[in-house]
C-alpha cells in the first residue's frame, strides 16, 4: 500500500476521475484538431470489421489496465520510493524515473527514425505522473492517466503499424512525431495535470 498511496486506502475515486477526464480531453481534443487541421487527419480509416474490433476491443480493455498499472508500479511506485533513500530531491529522483520510464519505449515500432522527439514525449507523460503523484500523494491519477491513454490510442484513436493489427476504431497513418509535436502536447499537458489536480481535490477522498 505504502508503494501506491500515502492516504489509508486506494483511492479508486482518483483513477476513475483522471481516466474520465482524460478521455473527455483527448476526445475534444482531437474533434478540435479535426475541425481547424482537417490534412492532419486526410488518411483516417475506420474499422469496417465490427466483429475483429470488438473482440481486440475486449483484449484491450482487459489486459491494457495490467499493462498500465504495471509500469506505474514499477516506476512510480517502487523506483521513486527505493532512489528518494539516496537522493533527497524527490525532483531528481523523478527525472530519473521518467528517463527510465521512456526507455522502456525505445523499442517500439513508432520510435524509428523519431528517437529523440518520441522518447522526450514519453518522458514528458512521465514527468507529468510524477507531478500527480506529488502533489496527490499517490499514484491512483498516474495509473488512471495511463490507462486511459493507452485505451484511447489502442481502442479510439490510433496509428497504423504494419507489424500488428489495427485495434482502434479510427486509424490514421504511421506515426510521424517531430519536435513541434512534442511542444504541442507540453502546452496541452500543462492544464491538463492542473485539471486533474483540481478535480480530485474537489471531489477526491482526502484521507
Amino acid at each position: 500500500m505504502t508503494m501506491m498511496t500515502s492516504a489509508v486506502q486506494f483511492r479508486w475515486g482518483h483513477l476513475l476521475r483522471t481516466m474520465l477526464i482524460i478521455f473527455i480531453f483527448y476526445i475534444t481534443l482531437s474533434l478540435i484538431e479535426y475541425q481547424f487541421f482537417p490534412a492532419e487527419y486526410e488518411g483516417i480509416q475506420f474499422q469496417t470489421d465490427m466483429g475483429a474490433y470488438v473482440g481486440l476491443l475486449l483484449v484491450t480493455l482487459i489486459l491494457v489496465p495490467f499493462q498500465a498499472a504495471s509500469e506505474e508500479f514499477l516506476t512510480r511506485g517502487y523506483l521513486n520510493l527505493a532512489l528518494i533513500k539516496y537522493l533527497k530531491s524527490p525532483w531528481m529522483v523523478f527525472i530519473l524515473t521518467s528517463g527510465g520510464f521512456a526507455l522502456l519505449h525505445a523499442w517500439n515500432p513508432e520510435a524509428a527514425g523519431q528517437m529523440g522527439p518520441y522518447l522526450s514525449s514519453i518522458f514528458m507523460f512521465g514527468m507529468a505522473m510524477c507531478v500527480l503523484l506529488y502533489f496527490e500523494g499517490g499514484i491512483e491519477s498516474a495509473i488512471g492517466a495511463h490507462i486511459a491513454n493507452n485505451i484511447f490510442v489502442f481502442a479510439l484513436l490510433g496509428y497504423e503499424d504494419p507489424s500488428l493489427p489495427n485495434t482502434a476504431l479510427f486509424t490514421l497513418g504511421a506515426p510521424v512525431i517531430e519536435w513541434s509535436d512534442f511542444a504541442i502536447e507540453f502546452v496541452f499537458m500543462v492544464p491538463l495535470i492542473i485539471l486533474i489536480i483540481w478535480a480530485n481535490r474537489k471531489w477526491g477522498r482526502r484521507a
